[in-house]
């Protein structure tokens, strides 16, 4: 997988993205980049779209970065851009929702 920085203006918001990102995933979000470094690129399709990383894009804004990891996904067709575009929101539901069992390292 490669991965390359790029400037933040680069990167495309997915227009009909179907999360509602709160401030306070922003802000968890935001607080592990600047405590860990990043850890996963924002993916993005051949348009710079944003597949999976909204959410990181939105903290890298808070934090006033001008670049940021960006992994192309140029691998895939667009019905699996889709296809994981909807898993990548459902399985933050999910890890959102009741019934998640959190295990302390």
């Amino acid at each position: 997988m490669q991965v390359t920085l790029w400037a933040i203006d680069r990167v495309i918001p997915y227009a009909r993205n179907a999360r509602d990102i709160s401030q306070t995933a922003i802000d968890k979000v935001a607080a592990s980049i600047k405590e860990f470094g990043w850890r996963q690129p924002i993916v993005v399709d051949n348009e710079a779209v944003i597949v999976a990383g909204h959410t990181r894009l939105l903290a890298a804004r808070k934090l006033g970065l001008s670049a940021v990891p960006v992994h192309v996904a140029d691998n895939l067709t667009a019905a699996q851009i889709r296809a994981y575009r909807l898993m990548d929101n459902r399985s933050h539901e999910e890890a959102a929702g009741h019934g998640i069992t959190r295990h302390r390292a």
